[in-house]
């Protein structure tokens, strides 16, 4: 088995992790621990951005949304640019809190809109509920987001693991609609359901995430494997990348899923779309809620900021 020479910052996260491990495999509580461990590392709100709770009505399910504007900015003259964020946690766990740690500072250092997702979770919700209401949501800002002073024409898609498998779900399905994005943003995203890809088998008993886990978390959303080929569960499967909007991908060197995000650059670049892509050494996956203690988590995120700046432009 692979040993891996850890820095203190992810030491502490594995730690953390651990003291956070569920009582039971019961559904429920793996849901609280995974909610205390990201109360952990969630900061007292600072005032630098407002928060608002709604509710996007839809014909299949009405989807809870965070939105978050910056405290101190006056409106755009054609709206707030925004950033819709679909958060990770294996389609199985997470919500409107697990990831406003990063979310405040996106908002606030992008003075950007964010709009947050709580998307339907499985098991209680199967493939595609999930992905139907991110895309959802996407319509919904596109063409009904003038009452929150949102630009629709300025809308990136963002999300980090299984959020960033959504994400980019979205992307490759809006492609030759007119309705694509304006930017996509990725953290260490899972992109197809072979599980066959190099660091699948390099990193399988990495620590935070093995391939058994992401198997567990696949088969968990996705029980039917008939639909394991399907685009909007493995966008890597598109046959086509030509009308991709620009992208910032970032994967952790320590993760089973590092070569999803290295191969979508490659698809990417093969289509001539413009993109960055930027490898986070010694980071493991989940990695991003050591964004003040770990350097090089500092350095994604500030190239993921860059990225989005330029996107918006």
């Amino acid at each position: 088995m692979k040993s891996y020479e850890l820095s203190p910052a992810m030491q502490n996260l594995v730690y953390w992790s651990g003291v956070y491990t569920p009582a039971s495999q019961d559904i429920e509580s793996v849901r609280a621990a995974y909610d205390a461990m990201c109360e952990y590392y969630t900061p007292e709100r600072d005032g630098l951005v407002k928060i608002q709770d709604h509710v996007v009505h839809t014909a299949e399910y009405d989807v809870p949304v965070r939105l978050y504007f910056p405290e101190q900015q006056s409106v755009p003259e054609q709206g707030w640019s925004c950033i819709l964020y679909m958060h990770g946690g294996g389609y199985v766990v997470g919500g409107l809190d697990s990831h406003e740690f990063f979310i405040r500072h996106l908002c606030a250092d992008l003075k950007v809109s964010v709009v947050s997702v709580d998307y339907r979770l499985a098991p209680e919700h199967v493939f595609p509920a999930a992905y139907n209401d991110c895309m959802a949501v996407y319509q919904w800002i596109k063409t009904q987001s003038a009452q929150w002073q949102i630009n629709p024409e300025k809308v990136i898609l963002a999300g980090d693991s299984a959020g960033g498998n959504l994400s980019t779900a979205l992307a490759v399905n809006l492609q030759h609609t007119g309705q694509q994005a304006q930017g996509l943003a990725l953290i260490y995203p899972g992109l197809n359901t072979g599980c066959d890809l190099p660091s699948y088998v390099e990193h399988a008993h990495a620590p935070l995430l093995s391939t058994e886990d992401v198997h567990f978390y696949l088969k968990t959303y996705a029980p039917d494997e008939k639909d394991w080929k399907d685009t909007r569960l493995a966008p890597l499967n598109a046959a086509d990348f030509s009308d991709m909007p620009a992208s910032f991908i970032s994967v952790a060197e320590y993760d089973p899923l590092r070569d999803d995000g290295k191969v979508l650059a490659e698809h990417l670049q093969q289509a001539g779309i413009e993109y960055s892509y930027f490898e986070a050494k010694g980071l493991l996956h989940g990695g991003l809620r050591s964004l003040t203690e770990c350097p090089e988590v500092q350095t994604l995120y500030q190239k993921m900021v860059q990225a989005i700046g330029k996107m918006l432009d």
